[in-house]
């Protein structure tokens, strides 16, 4: 799997990669919150892990991550109009 490049959540990124097969057989389609190589807990929505997050953590980097079985890309596309 390509990184991510985001050297704030390396250990966290690897930690998801390293237990995806498990976290899909127990939450498929849940936001698992990840500090570190800790995972804190599972949520039904990203808005909740995320209120979790800073909750429990603080206003620090942690990691929200739908749990699937393969990343799904996300394409970004400008409207630059030159107004």
């Amino acid at each position: 799997m390509p990184s991510l490049n985001v050297p704030e959540l390396e250990a966290e990124l690897q930690y998801f990669n390293e237990h995806r097969a498990e976290l899909m057989e127990q939450a498929a389609g849940k936001f698992a919150l990840i500090k570190g190589d800790r995972l804190i807990g599972m949520f039904d929505s990203e808005t909740s892990a995320i209120r979790n997050g800073y909750q429990e953590l603080g206003n620090v980097p942690f990691l929200v991550k739908q749990v699937t079985e393969v990343d799904i890309p996300l394409t970004f596309t400008s409207f630059n109009l030159g107004v």
